[in-house]
Order: C-alpha cells, then sequence, then structure tokens
C-alpha cells in the first residue's frame, strides 16, 4: 500500500482498501485538484509494478490482472457506506480468515485502532457517517451488508 500512497495521494484520500490474492478494492474520495489523467498515469505504473514484483517474486509470466481497471463513483451515502464495510467484510466472505480483523492487508484495523495507516479515517467518519467509538464501528462492520446491491454496482 505504500506504492499506492505514493502514486495516488497526491490525487486523493483512501478512505478503506483490501488486498485480496485475486483482486483489490480501495474506497477514495478525490481532492478539488484531481486529474483523471494523473490518476490513470498512477495507476498504471502501481500495477505495472506489482505486476513485475509478483512475477519477478513468484517465478512467473503473464498477465496478473484483468485488463481496464473499473472505477465506480458513488454518490448515495447509503450505498457509500455499504461499499466501505463490503471491502472490509471482503475476506471474511472469502473464508480467508474467520474475523476481519485478522486479515492484514486492508483498513479495518486502522479504524479499530491496533494499527496505524494511511487511510483519512478523519475523512471517512466525516463522509460515511462511520461510528466514531470503535468497539460500535466493530460490531457495526460484522453487521449484514446488502450484497446484491453490491453485486450490480461491481457488475456496471
Amino acid at each position: 500500500m505504500l506504492k499506492a500512497s505514493k502514486e495516488l495521494n497526491c490525487q486523493l484520500d483512501f478512505l478503506a482498501y483490501c488486498l485480496m490474492p485475486n483482486h483489490f478494492h480501495f474506497l477514495v474520495y478525490t481532492k478539488p485538484e484531481f486529474e483523471p489523467v494523473k490518476f490513470s498515469n498512477g495507476m498504471r505504473t502501481l500495477l505495472s509494478s506489482y505486476t513485475r514484483a509478483v512475477l519477478k517474486q513468484e517465478h512467473f509470466t503473464g498477465s496478473l490482472f484483468q485488463q481496464n481497471t473499473k472505477f465506480k463513483e458513488l454518490v448515495d451515502d447509503s450505498y457509500s457506506h455499504n461499499c466501505f464495510r463490503y471491502i472490509h467484510q471482503n475476506p471474511l466472505k472469502a473464508k480467508l480468515v474467520s474475523r476481519i480483523e485478522d486479515w492484514p492487508h486492508h483498513s479495518f484495523n486502522e479504524y479499530i485502532g491496533t494499527v496505524k495507516g494511511f487511510c483519512n479515517t478523519e475523512l471517512a467518519g466525516e463522509i460515511l457517517t462511520i461510528p466514531a467509538d470503535r468497539d460500535h464501528f466493530y460490531k457495526e462492520s460484522y453487521n449484514a451488508i446488502d450484497e446484491q446491491s453490491i453485486l450490480e454496482l461491481l457488475k456496471q
């Protein structure tokens, strides 16, 4: 995530992220100085350098990611909050862990205060009305989400 922060932080604030074995999710808030071309170039650099590192480490060749990374603009508050929870629940739903907080490659632990990260948790709290109380946040994070609406968004 340090590379993502380096390549993209001047363009946006990270609100949540999850790195999975075969995909990733970023929930971001674009800054007023956001430039789509600069962002696109930053994403290209990020994916390219990550791919090179994994291919070298694993002695693979070929593509890691499908072409045309997808971006969605979230304008509905309820929907954005659902996406936030979906991102953090993703490893649990994929049965990679038995508790959300056990996945080391997402921002959940930043929000419960067990690790310091680079998400703008204050901004996320304002935009997504995330509970400031960590215990309340933790309990809410395990609530079911409307997965059908999330799946419809991902298909678009």
